[in-house]
């Protein structure tokens, strides 16, 4: 690659930035599919707990 970070792909052979395409898509949909840690569904139950607990407040 060139270094130009203006987004043209016109030094890239189509065929490597199938590729590329293709493996990044790949690694989303693997990261996608893991379970989140539980540290983390535990601080978002907590946070709708106390969306909810303000919502139940404002009525």
């Amino acid at each position: 690659m060139s270094g130009k970070k203006d987004g043209n792909r016109k030094d890239i052979a189509p065929a490597v930035s199938k590729q590329i395409d293709e493996n990044l898509k790949r690694l989303y949909s693997d990261a996608a599919s893991e379970e989140l840690p539980k540290s983390l569904t535990d601080l978002l139950d907590a946070l709708r707990q106390q969306d909810a607990q303000k919502k139940a407040g404002e009525k």
